[in-house]
């Protein structure tokens, strides 16, 4: 197989997971025109219309959903055989690695990674995109990202994981509070309003603690939506709203705004927070680097976990290497 069919086999794949030629242009960094081009070789390459349009999207024909798994598996052992005679040399890479990784994950870890990488490899890039959960396998099967740092409560059981360190769910309240001092009861917590963010920054946490107040038969009313978590303690200030969020973050706010901490008064499961990749990139020598990294960071800054891997499919565990 020439570079020309191997990179046709890249573009079929990317269209599979987006249905789009134009968000399939985009993440590939090429106009619509190219694109367009490639589907045309696609169709001819394989004798069959592929994608066929259907409303807003691209609708897979039986042929291309049959060949989707083959050409994955097809890509994936090119990209292993390369991987294993690659050598990765830091100090002298231009690679550039693509993460996903929420707010939280984002401000616990990225400072003191980045710190490394200037010492470390100074013309290696790290590029944090926002998550987008509902693609995230696909993204990461095709190499459309190489990791995903997240808090996943179920997470895809063939994918690899290793976790980077724990946190605890607590919340937050102006100093000020006009009923709350050092202590909140339930009745607070299900009778006050909440600060809570869109998107996706803090999905895990809006949902466990709709899950435990569900558990109670309740629900919580009274909530202002903002944008990014970072809002969140200067709107407390000087009102009754409240605020649930990782213990980690909590302290850093309240180190900057007139916040207490409060102990929940209903149980939270534990935030564990780990960094996910697909068996694609499991022997990429600077993947493999990359991941050490991440977990020497998370041990420095937060004294993380010592970063068992995972697949779960297999129910094996295998030491980083």
């Amino acid at each position: 197989m020439d570079t020309n069919e191997l990179r046709l086999l890249r573009v079929f794949l990317v269209l599979m997971s987006e249905r789009s030629v134009s968000r399939t242009a985009a993440r590939l960094q090429l106009s619509q025109p190219a694109t367009s081009h490639l589907l045309a070789q696609l169709r001819r390459l394989f004798g069959d219309p592929l994608l066929l349009r259907s409303k807003n999207t691209l609708a897979a024909t039986p042929r291309a959903l049959d060949l989707e798994t083959q050409v994955r598996r097809l890509v994936e052992g090119g990209d292993s055989l390369v991987a294993l005679s690659a050598a990765f040399d830091p100090a002298t890479s231009r690679r550039t690695f693509l993460v996903t990784a929420p707010e939280y994950g984002e401000t616990m870890l990225l400072p003191e990674l980045i710190r490394r990488l200037r010492t470390e490899a100074p013309n290696v890039r790290v590029e944090v995109h926002a998550p987008d959960p509902d693609r995230a396998f696909d993204q990461l099967a095709n190499g459309t990202i190489d990791m995903r740092i997240a808090w996943l409560r179920s997470p895809t059981p063939t994918l690899r994981s290793m976790l980077l360190f724990d946190d605890r769910l607590v919340c937050i309240a102006d100093t000020k509070h006009s009923l709350i001092r050092g202590e909140l009861t339930l009745e607070q917590f299900l009778s006050l309003p909440h600060a809570r963010t869109l998107g996706t920054s803090h999905a895990t946490t809006v949902r466990v603690v709709n899950e435990a107040v569900a558990r109670l038969g309740r629900r919580l009313e009274r909530s202002f939506l903002l944008q990014h978590f970072a809002t969140v303690p200067a709107a407390l200030k000087g009102t009754d709203i409240i605020a649930t969020l990782p213990l980690r973050q909590a302290r850093e706010f309240a180190a900057r705004h007139p916040l207490q901490i409060l102990e929940p008064p209903l149980p939270l499961p534990l935030v564990r927070y780990g960094v996910y990749w697909h068996e694609r990139s499991h022997n990429d020598p600077g993947h493999r680097w990359l991941r050490r990294t991440i977990q020497r960071s998370a041990k420095e800054q937060w004294g993380g976990e010592n970063g068992t891997v995972t697949r779960r499919a297999a129910v094996r565990t295998a030491a980083m290497r």
